[in-house]
């Protein structure tokens, strides 16, 4: 990859915004993958005051709401022509019939949607293509890359990588050597990347997107006190209640956080903001009150030592049912 491409060199900060929740209701074989009802007004008005904030990094799907999520960043997109904007979607989850999805990684597939999504964006290239959490133990050493190539050299995309369901899955694409971008789980609560990722051989060949940095919202003052309640079409009405009460739990063993700059979600921002290896966080940002809260971590200095060594002993790890069985 020539690093002339690499969307790190464009960037004047890493804090990008994650557009999920802008895909609104959506259901994939009848149960909920999205955020739930939102404001499209309020949403593009949030994507236009952040990208006049100076926010370049913008994180999609084709998945998002069926091409929702794309349509609403590309009628921002659209209304600011001379924008700094980066530009990464994903691919990969392909409607067989009504309401069910197959994951389809194909190159015939894979060329459809980069068009797709262009038209959706309403850019002529697409600055960094991803395939959307595909199975951990995918063969990339033997995926036929000359699509992705093509699509280089035409100038449609400009960098390719995986979005990855877990660390172990990052893993194995930059075993593989596999693309130049990885976007990983990484926030205060899960921090394996530390210690799967960034000490990689190949890490250094890597832009490295951090997504979920608030672990699903979870890192909020609010649930200091209060029990977390969600809507049915909000995916995280699905969690196991072992999940919801492992997170409240380990998010008021963080309280002492609260008391920082920007509370829980400032702090939290600022540790993944503040990790070298990290080339932008994408945290998801509803509204412009949100948007205004993530921005503050821009003018806000880094986390103490102590206050780093305080977060490793009040979480130490993720729970074992998360990590793969020997």
């Amino acid at each position: 990859m020539n690093p002339y491409h690499r969307f790190t060199t464009r960037l004047t900060h890493k804090l990008g915004m994650g557009t999920w929740q802008f895909g609104g209701p959506n259901f994939v074989n009848n149960k909920p993958t999205g955020w739930g009802h939102f404001d499209e007004n309020v949403a593009i008005k949030t994507l236009l005051e952040a990208i006049d904030a100076g926010v370049q990094f913008f994180d999609t799907a084709d998945s998002y709401g069926r091409g929702l999520s794309e349509t609403i960043l590309g009628k921002a997109l659209i209304q600011r022509a001379d924008n700094q904007c980066v530009i990464c979607t994903k691919f990969g989850n392909r409607e067989i019939q009504p309401n069910v999805f197959i994951q389809d990684f194909s190159a015939e597939w894979l060329k459809e949607c980069v068009h797709n999504s262009l038209k959706r964006l309403n850019v002529s290239t697409i600055d960094v293509l991803l395939f959307h959490s595909p199975p951990d133990n995918f063969d990339w050493v033997n995926y036929d890359t000359s699509v992705l190539e093509q699509l280089i050299q035409e100038g449609y995309i400009k960098q390719y990588g995986v979005s990855s369901k877990s660390v172990y899955g990052a893993k194995a694409v930059m075993d593989a050597g596999f693309g130049s971008v990885v976007e990983v789980i990484y926030n205060v609560l899960d921090r394996r990347a530390e210690t799967v990722l960034f000490v990689h051989p190949k890490a250094s060949q890597y832009d490295m997107i951090g997504r979920v940095p608030l672990a699903s919202g979870f890192l909020s003052d609010k649930y200091l006190q209060n029990m977390p309640t969600f809507s049915t079409d909000d995916y995280r009405s699905l969690l196991p209640q072992r999940d919801l009460d492992w997170f409240v739990q380990r998010v008021r063993d963080l309280a002492f956080l609260s008391d920082l700059e920007g509370g829980i979600t400032g702090a939290a921002l600022n540790y993944c903001v503040n990790q070298p290896r990290i080339a932008v966080v994408i945290p998801g940002t509803r509204d412009t009150t949100q948007l205004h809260q993530h921005l503050e971590v821009l003018n806000t200095s880094p986390l103490s030592a102590q206050t780093v060594l305080q977060i490793q002993k009040s979480v130490p790890d993720v729970p074992d049912w998360w990590k793969p069985k020997p």
